[in-house]
């Protein structure tokens, strides 16, 4: 396919936006793309880099936040390696398996957006797949539960509370 911008030579990067639900999708050859320079900086033609792909994403989220009005989180730090928010946005990397946990909040619309999910749902190893199966049972049946309790449906409540009981029963032998 050739460029839309050029209109001469093969388009080799594809540019997706997404605007109210629609997609529009902009094909460009190197050449082209390297021309919008601000608007596509955090991708770094030539050369692509992930951690600068996830830096210039906290960054524009960032000031995003500002012209909205909302507070910086920039001063979140970790309470296990002490790595700030800050640190994270600059570099693109976590200090530790804690930070998960410390950053949640601002990590999980960042995850979303990335993923399309902020939960892990592709493969599974054997070993841990019958166990990851009844957690997410028993973390669906939680919700059926709640439900039933608002409807006021006694009856199946009580028998979502009793196999609930039954799955975690199984869970901790």
């Amino acid at each position: 396919m050739l460029c839309q911008f050029c209109k001469k030579r093969e388009a080799t990067i594809i540019i997706t936006q997404v605007v109210g639900g629609e997609k529009t999708e902009f094909h460009l050859c190197k050449d082209c793309a390297a021309l919008f320079g601000d608007k596509l900086s955090i991708f770094s033609f030539p050369q692509f880099n992930f951690d600068n792909l996830l830096s210039g994403l906290l960054k524009a989220i960032d000031i995003y936040g500002k012209e909205e009005g909302i507070t910086s989180t920039r001063e979140i730090k970790c309470n296990n390696c002490g790595l700030t928010y800050n640190d994270f946005t600059q570099s693109g990397k976590l200090g530790c398996s804690m930070c998960y946990h410390d950053f949640r909040e601002q990590l999980t619309p960042l995850l979303r957006r990335l993923h399309g999910n902020s939960e892990h749902v592709g493969k599974i190893p054997r070993q841990a797949k019958s166990k990851l199966e009844k957690i997410k049972k028993i973390k669906r049946l939680r919700k059926e539960l709640q439900e039933a309790v608002i409807k006021e449906d006694y009856e199946k409540a009580a028998k979502l509370r009793d196999e609930i009981l039954k799955l975690e029963g199984v869970l901790k032998k």
